[in-house]
């Protein structure tokens, strides 16, 4: 570690994962993703079909999304279903109060 100031961005990667930060420093980036590249291979998983962070987080909240909506919809549905229980009961209670 040659500097003794820390930057901004390396003071949130530190925040974020102090033992990501301290890998990095000693043995910078490009080593770590061959390190990781080599790891990969040894257990047999190419590479290539790793998807990047911007599709993976498009996909995380495409499906998040789509569990929200179908929630919505359910509850939608749930609270139809409890307001027509609800005048139903209240329909056969007035019947039988005015019989």
């Amino acid at each position: 570690m040659s500097k003794e100031t820390l930057s901004p961005h390396e003071l949130n990667q530190f925040a974020y994962c102090p033992h990501q930060w301290y890998y990095e420093k000693i043995y910078g980036k490009t080593e770590l993703r061959r390190l990781r590249k080599e790891h990969l291979a040894t257990l047999g998983i190419s590479g290539q079909s790793e998807k990047s962070n911007f599709v993976r987080g498009l996909q995380f909240h495409e499906e998040n999304y789509r569990k929200l909506r179908q929630r919505a919809v359910i509850w939608k549905i749930c609270m139809v279903v409890l307001l027509l229980v609800l005048l139903l009961g209240i329909y056969l209670v007035m019947r039988h109060v005015v019989v």
